[in-house]
């Protein structure tokens, strides 16, 4: 009779705004230089995560294992167009994981079941929500699986964490933590900024997206033809960087918060993406306090100081844009404790 040991958790992940997003450049590794400001929602996925160890390597897992080069883990999510198996971003996390406390993974059976609630593939980082929680759940549990394997591996530092999520995504790293951040760099170079008032939250995601690595080509080429000014995105990112936050912050108004709320990816998809143009001009016309574009869209958004203000926007959105789905939820920017 196998002999196993099992850790089981449901942990949260939270979806993410940015209320900024500058793209300040290419970098000569063709990745971008960024400065964002993201918070989270209150609107999160659950995942059920279960991992045992196995106690015996003649088992069905082991044997896919030789055969594939890789575990044969259960990842898997309630949403069809959620990649599942070896597909799926948590399954990386965890690999990746694994692979760093040098335990072998055919020695470990995970299960992962995500109950989605942040629509997918629309700017809120619902996958890197989602591998975030992985990573959580692992790191807090690493003493355990040190024991389970007897790991020679020295216990991974928060700044290992870091770089694990990095190599995941670019907002893996703000999403292990949540709260309210300036990230820059690729994402991995984070300055905690104070907690926001949990505004009204109005989301509004339409059927067609644009893909994140489609939308950086499509700035680039549009910044190209027109031979954009470096020193404009210099001026914008001083105008929106650590200091205005804190003091328009401490503030804990809406209104406040309006003029340094940019997305650089808003023009172009907006262009290209008929409806969300169409969504933006619609918010602003009733009059939404700030109004603006999360990620590389297609989701638009609208904060409000008060949650009647929202509910009445969104009985006035949703009887006109009926192919549209609309989320109510709030900003959470309580942090992750690790």
């Amino acid at each position: 009779m196998e002999n196993e040991s099992c850790l089981r958790g449901s942990v949260e992940a939270r979806a993410k705004l940015n209320l900024t997003l500058q793209v300040l450049g290419r970098r000569s590794d063709g990745l971008h230089e960024l400065s964002s400001v993201m918070t989270t929602l209150s609107l999160a996925d659950r995942l059920l995560i279960e991992l045992h160890k196995n106690s015996f390597k003649k088992d069905v897992q082991v044997c896919d294992t030789q055969k594939t080069g890789r575990p044969m883990w259960r990842v898997d999510a309630d949403v069809g167009s959620i990649p599942s198996g070896e597909g799926n971003i948590c399954y990386r996390a965890a690999e990746l994981f694994f692979e760093r406390l040098n335990v072998d993974p055919s020695s470990v059976r995970l299960s992962i079941s995500i109950e989605k609630n942040i629509p997918d593939a629309a700017g809120l980082g619902g996958g890197s929500a989602d591998a975030a929680a992985v990573l959580r759940f692992l790191f807090q549990n690493q003493d355990q699986i040190r024991d389970w394997f007897g790991s020679s591996a020295s216990p991974l530092s928060l700044g290992e964490l870091e770089q694990i999520a990095l190599r995941c995504g670019a907002d893996v790293p703000f999403c292990l933590y949540g709260g309210t951040r300036l990230c820059e760099g690729v994402g991995e170079i984070m300055t905690p900024l104070p907690p926001l008032f949990p505004f009204a939250v109005l989301l509004a995601t339409p059927a067609q997206f644009v893909q994140t690595k489609t939308a950086f080509k499509m700035l680039d080429k549009i910044r190209d033809d027109e031979r954009c000014d470096s020193q404009a995105h210099v001026s914008l990112r001083e105008l929106t960087g650590e200091r205005s936050w804190k003091e328009v912050i401490a503030q804990q108004s809406v209104q406040v918060l309006e003029p340094l709320i940019h997305n650089d990816f808003t023009p172009v998809i907006a262009g290209a993406l008929e409806r969300v143009g169409q969504l933006l001009d619609a918010l602003r016309a009733l009059e939404a306090p700030v109004v603006s574009m999360s990620g590389s869209g297609p989701t638009c958004f609208a904060l409000f100081n008060d949650i009647s203000d929202c509910e009445n926007v969104l009985s006035a959105m949703t009887a006109r844009f009926s192919d549209v789905r609309f989320f109510k939820t709030t900003i959470n920017s309580t942090v992750a404790a690790l």
